[in-house]
């Protein structure tokens, strides 16, 4: 049956607090964040390194704060997410599992994890605790979704390299919840499978210590003779992700959360990105047009953009992913290079400016990357030797030339070509649209509730309240209700002092009554009996959840199937992989005891698996990393080969076991809901 839509939650990237108040009150469902562990007696925090279980080493909250954190999210609505998205060593484990144990009596809402084996593990320790697949899983099909839920995941994070289409595909093959990013950077490998820095600079991005090797300028060499790069030096930096235009196609295909990355922006990037996906989530769900203005747009790309497109959630397009030009955040582009005065730049616009912009000219067609970028911020505009005032600025249109010039020594003009691009970095109003959600004293973003009143003449009138996720509390009040001498309780009067639920976060969604006889209360009591209702409420929402935990690594690797080791050979082997036919050539000139063929084409793989079983040497194939939904013949095409096959996807294996069936140690596919 199809699978039944649901409203997505929003979730947030956190990395400290101003950005965790920032994701609260622009409205997101979740937030996800990372966690240092407390020391141990030893002095030893968690990892062998001593950092965090989590991919942003250099951000995070500290494990003593995690227990009040959450009581805070909780009483506003909003679920925390902790990321333990690391490998994990077997000298770590006994660390791993005391903070796991910690995680969930803290009252986290999920893991996102990436080892398996921490999956299960923390599954054993607290089975009430949900485990989410993370993205660096590298979950591209169904059977690698199905693979996670083996492993004990309730939900997965698919990887960011996948298209609406193929979402839909996975969708529509599992029931399991669905997570996908819609906002931020992107990797130039598939999510959890970049090893550049660990290989160049010892640094494993799957151990939250990423050199970003990706944002580097590179030379190109094709056989042997380098290749001019013009404006495109940076062949590795992708564009960053912005799906705000797809929402309403993730809701109808029945997505679980849309997920913003950016743990290490700052606090204006949380709201504005997440009051946007707020916003067109609830149109989407509401069956509205999304309504999202210009210059919501421009903010967004302002607070920090590398060059947003929906890149792969429309399609593969490389030439659109990895532009080239800069690694770095650009803004708004606001112009283009005409000339060069004496004392300023003279630029056409494509947007209007005002003294204040940051501003940077941008040389990737011309200067070595590393060099320093000139740009600084506007002092003002020009044209015809006047220079433009309030009411001139305001009619500055798009197309016009002006010359910028900025403070004394600011830009030098040599170092500006004409033909340069123009970005606007930093937009001082940018501060005061925000403002209202990264300093706010009293809640901004509310969850709805529904409120009850019973008010009979002669018995205590009671108020009860309930939220969207079915907590409910009731207020009493100590004294009968009495009846009233003039304007007798009505529900359009209840409505409105019931309804006076600033400063909570909370508003009045829908109210019921249940009035016998002509009561009255004064406005004071009437108000009272609000807010230690909603007081009640907060309290219960913080409340953390009952788990029981317990330690289990010892019981769960006693649980591990036992094979015995064959003995080491009196002389020892040599297995050979290679990646191509000549290499082949050349492995099967020195008769290894085995050779695995590990072909970035599959075409002719079957002729060289030929020459392999025809010199009477054992053979493998080694599969594809990944696997996408329409990819599934690969499976067919290398079992066809009749040879071993090293297998280096969670969907493959997936499938590959499903294939077998129960009586060869097998799974079937789960039902659907």
């Amino acid at each position: 049956m199809p699978r039944v839509p649901v409203k997505p939650e929003v979730m947030s990237p956190v990395g400290g607090e101003a950005q965790l108040r920032a994701a609260v009150e622009a409205g997101a469902d979740a937030v996800f964040f990372g966690v240092n562990p407390a020391r141990d007696q030893a002095g030893r925090a968690g990892r062998a390194d001593g950092a965090g279980f989590h991919a942003r080493a250099k951000v995070g909250f500290e494990l003593e704060a995690l227990p009040e954190i959450m009581s805070g999210l909780h009483a506003r609505g909003v679920q925390g997410f902790v990321t333990f998205n690391v490998l994990v060593f077997d000298r770590e484990l006994r660390q791993a599992e005391a903070q796991l144990i910690a995680l969930a009596e803290a009252g986290v809402d999920a893991l996102i994890v990436q080892d398996h084996g921490v999956a299960r593990l923390a599954q054993q320790i607290c089975p009430d605790l949900p485990i989410h697949g993370s993205t660096q899983m590298s979950i591209t099909s169904a059977e690698g979704a199905e693979l996670a839920r083996r492993f004990g995941a309730s939900r997965v994070v698919l990887g960011r390299e996948l298209s609406l289409r193929d979402i839909e595909r996975i969708a529509g093959q599992t029931d399991i919840e669905l997570e996908t990013f819609v906002h931020g950077a992107l990797c130039v490998s598939y999510s959890g499978q970049c090893f550049s820095s660990e290989a160049w600079g010892g640094r494993s991005a799957n151990r939250g210590q990423c050199a970003q090797a990706c944002r580097l300028p590179y030379d190109l060499f094709v056989d042997g003779l380098q290749r001019d790069l013009g404006d495109a030096r940076y062949l590795l930096s992708p564009g960053d992700l912005y799906a705000l235009h797809q929402v309403p196609d993730l809701v109808r295909i029945g997505v679980d959360c849309l997920k913003i990355e950016g743990r290490y922006k700052d606090a204006e990037f949380v709201a504005l990105t997440t009051a946007a996906y707020r916003k067109a989530v609830d149109e989407a769900w509401a069956g509205r047009p999304l309504s999202v203005t210009r210059q919501e747009e421009q903010d967004l790309e302002q607070v920090y953009s590398r060059g947003l497109a929906p890149h792969f959630m429309a399609g593969t397009n490389h030439q659109t992913v990895v532009r080239g030009r800069a690694p770095r955040h650009r803004g708004v582009r606001v112009g283009t290079v005409r000339g060069v005065t004496e004392r300023g730049v003279l630029v056409e616009l494509s947007e209007p400016l005002k003294p204040g912009d940051g501003l940077v000219f941008d040389p990737a067609n011309w200067r070595a990357p590393e060099g320093r970028e000139e740009g600084g911020f506007l002092y003002g505009l020009w044209q015809e030797g006047q220079q433009l005032d309030d009411a001139a600025l305001a009619r500055v249109r798009p197309g016009g030339v002006y010359e910028l010039r900025f403070g004394r020594g600011a830009v030098d003009g040599r170092r500006v070509r004409e033909g340069d691009p123009v970005w606007r970095t930093q937009d001082p109003t940018l501060a005061a649209r925000v403002r209202p959600l990264v300093e706010a004293a009293d809640p901004v973003y509310t969850r709805p509730v529904t409120a009850h009143f019973m008010g009979h003449v002669g018995f205590p009138p009671a108020l009860t309240l309930t939220d969207e996720h079915g907590h409910s509390v009731t207020a009493t009040l100590p004294d009968a209700l009495g009846e009233a001498r003039n304007r007798a309780l009505d529900e359009a009067g209840l409505r409105e002092q019931l309804g006076k639920l600033g400063g909570t976060p909370y508003h009045l969604e829908s109210l019921t009554t249940d009035l016998r006889g002509a009561g009255f209360l004064p406005v004071s009591t009437l108000n009272a009996l609000r807010r230690d209702a909603a007081a009640q409420l907060t309290d219960l929402r913080a409340q953390a959840p009952e788990r029981r935990t317990a330690p289990r690594l010892d019981s769960t690797l006693a649980a591990l199937p036992r094979t015995e080791r064959a003995p080491a050979p009196a002389i020892p082997q040599l297995h050979v992989l290679v990646r191509t036919p000549e290499q082949l050539d050349a492995a099967l000139e020195g008769r290894p005891d085995s050779v695995t063929l590990d072909y970035l084409e599959l075409y002719g793989l079957k002729p060289s698996v030929e020459r392999v079983r025809a010199a009477g040497i054992p053979v493998r194939v080694a599969s594809p990393r990944i696997l996408k939904p329409t990819e599934q013949n690969l499976q067919k095409f290398l079992q066809s080969l009749n040879a071993g096959i090293l297998v280096r996807s969670g969907g493959l294996l997936e499938g590959l076991q499903e294939q077998r069936g129960p009586e060869s140690g097998g799974r079937s596919r789960a039902g659907r809901n």
